[in-house]
């Protein structure tokens, strides 16, 4: 059986005339350039990791339904267009496409009177036989409808057989062996050679721990967990019971620090997340570490070009091989945007692979 990691977010298109590329190696703009039509006077932020794939998901969290009440999972069909005869970069959301419209009901189905944040996608494809395929999507997500945030997640599994298909979606379930009584959100999945990109072939075997945030020690860290031997994510994430505070999970002694962690999100080698830590521009920056030799390095703050005296959040990178550096999407509530918390994108050095 062949597993192939399929992901969503974002499509990117390649465009170009044979004979006129004046651009062979693309580069994501080193300004920080804000979404624009996208956000809303509301709070707009906790994008979902957007991976460049031809046809693909944007979602995020946000309180514009409630118009400022508690915060919904929401998004659109998106695409970022790179011309390799212009150079110019474009985000736009009129994308016509209907492949992934089966995974709308998942994404709906997270959204209650509850606060909903930091959304995950990840999915992969089973090839059963010549003729059977299983396509699995999952969403992770955290919800505070118990009181405090807990990690949940839902799945999506669309069997092809023969040409003809079925979709059947799994209810929202707690992944309950992280959760706590505390705030536990933000997960993320992590490998030495696992990437986001939209290359076909890779196998969530790659997948060796789970990364989150935790309020249980009083401030937020970044944890991570191992995953078991010879079992798939979504057995994975059906495993265990609710912990207590104290349970074990292995704390990122080198990049936690005495204030607030939060935000995790690994893409190779690369961990990026925020921090209200000393040092930094004012409220959250945002910070990257490298793994190297088993260990993560001491965490880098991303400067003054991306960070500012408000606050930056929830980053997130995007690999392609196609492109000369990396993307990294992040919300800040900095002055300039439509009001609260937008979304922006910003070229950085790449350091994924």
């Amino acid at each position: 059986m062949k597993k192939t990691i399929l992901f969503l977010p974002v499509m990117i298109i390649l465009a170009s005339c044979p004979g006129s590329r004046r651009y062979d190696t693309g580069y994501f703009q080193h300004d920080v350039v804000n979404f624009g039509d996208l956000n809303t006077i509301y709070d707009d932020y906790n994008m979902d990791d957007p991976n460049i794939h031809y046809r693909s998901l944007f979602h995020f969290s946000s309180n514009r339904n409630s118009m400022g009440g508690d915060f919904d999972i929401v998004g659109e069909k998106m695409y970022i267009n790179w011309s390799k005869t212009e150079g110019a970069l474009d985000i736009g959301s009129d994308l016509d496409e209907e492949w992934f419209d089966y995974l709308v009901p998942l994404f709906d189905s997270v959204n209650t009177s509850c606060n909903e944040l930091g959304p995950y996608t990840l999915g992969y494809r089973d090839d059963i036989s010549y003729t059977t395929t299983v396509w699995t999507d999952i969403l992770l997500y955290a919800n505070d409808c118990n009181g405090d945030f807990d990690i949940k997640f839902v799945c999506c599994e669309k069997t092809n057989s023969s040409g003809s298909e079925t979709t059947v979606m799994s209810p929202p379930a707690s992944v309950n062996f992280v959760n706590t009584q505390a705030n536990d959100l933000y997960p993320t999945f992590y490998g030495p050679d696992f990437y986001n990109f939209d290359e076909w072939g890779l196998d969530p075997d790659k997948i060796e721990k789970m990364l989150f945030c935790s309020d249980r020690n009083g401030n937020y860290d970044i944890f991570e967990l191992n995953l078991p031997d010879s079992i798939d994510i979504k057995s994975f994430l059906n495993s265990g019971s609710r912990m207590e505070p104290g349970s074990p999970a292995i704390n990122f002694l080198s990049v936690n620090s005495d204030s607030d962690d939060k935000c995790p999100h690994v893409n190779g080698k690369l961990l990026v997340f925020a921090s209200n830590r000393s040092g930094g521009f004012g409220g959250f920056d945002l910070y990257y570490s490298l793994f190297n030799d088993g260990t993560w390095s001491e965490p880098v703050n991303f400067g003054e070009k991306i960070n500012t005296a408000y606050d930056e959040y929830r980053p997130v990178t995007i690999y392609h091989n196609d492109f000369g550096n990396s993307l990294m999407v992040f919300s800040s509530n900095r002055p300039g945007g439509k009001g609260g918390f937008d979304l922006y994108h910003v070229g950085i050095k790449q350091m994924i692979r």
